[in-house]
């Protein structure tokens, strides 16, 4: 390991043990479950399939199917590389069950 690399990952170290994790944003468990909300309420084509999931699935159903969807319109299956392991970290982080309950 060469010096620089040791001093790299001291100090990564130190930030790992100090950093504090933000749990919540404008009232939501996240910043992500935030963020997927406002755009499935604030654009009618997505709004409109928000709906119908939310018609047509059984409460226990409908998070899953939701995620599925959102999944689908970010097309995460084709997204490799750092862009595709970011996407979904992001989804990964949504509280589906959140979004579902806020439009019930």
């Amino acid at each position: 390991m060469t010096p620089l690399r040791k001093v790299k990952e001291n100090i990564m170290h130190v930030a790992e043990a100090t950093q504090t994790v933000a749990t919540e944003y404008n009232g939501w468990s996240n910043r992500e479950t935030w963020l997927v909300n406002m755009w499935l309420t604030n654009d009618r084509c997505y709004y409109d399939e928000l709906c119908e999931i939310i018609k047509n699935f059984d409460l226990d159903e409908q998070a899953e199917e939701l995620e599925r969807y959102v999944r689908f319109i970010t097309d995460t299956d084709n997204s490799i590389g750092i862009v595709g392991d970011l996407l979904n970290t992001s989804l990964g982080r949504i509280d589906w069950v959140e979004v579902v309950a806020a439009n019930q």
